[in-house]
C-alpha cells in the first residue's frame, strides 16, 4: 500500500506548516477493508503524516499506534510526501 500526503498550510504566506493531509485519489489502498474503514473512522493523523488506531485502556487513557502494516492484509503501508 502506499500513501501520498502533501504538507497543509493554513496561511500561504507563513513557511510553517499545520497539517498533513493524505491525498485520497493517489493513494493505493491494499484491500477493501482498510478503505472502507477508514471512511467511517478516521485513521490518519494530521501530525504524524501516517494512519493509526487509538486504544483505550481501562482506565480510560488513550493511546494512539501508527500502523506500518494494513491489519486487514498485513500488507506493509508506505507513506510518500508530495509537492502539489
Amino acid at each position: 500500500m502506499k500513501v501520498f500526503f502533501t504538507k497543509h498550510f493554513d496561511d500561504p504566506t507563513c513557511e510553517k506548516f499545520t497539517e498533513f493531509h493524505v491525498d485520497t485519489h493517489r493513494t493505493w489502498w491494499c484491500c477493501k477493508q482498510l478503505k472502507e474503514h477508514d471512511k467511517h473512522f478516521q485513521l490518519w493523523n494530521v501530525k504524524w503524516a501516517k494512519f493509526h488506531f487509538k486504544d483505550i485502556s481501562t482506565d480510560g487513557n488513550i493511546a494512539f499506534f501508527a500502523m506500518n502494516y494494513c491489519p486487514y492484509c498485513g500488507e506493509k503501508i508506505e507513506y510518500e510526501e508530495f509537492a502539489k
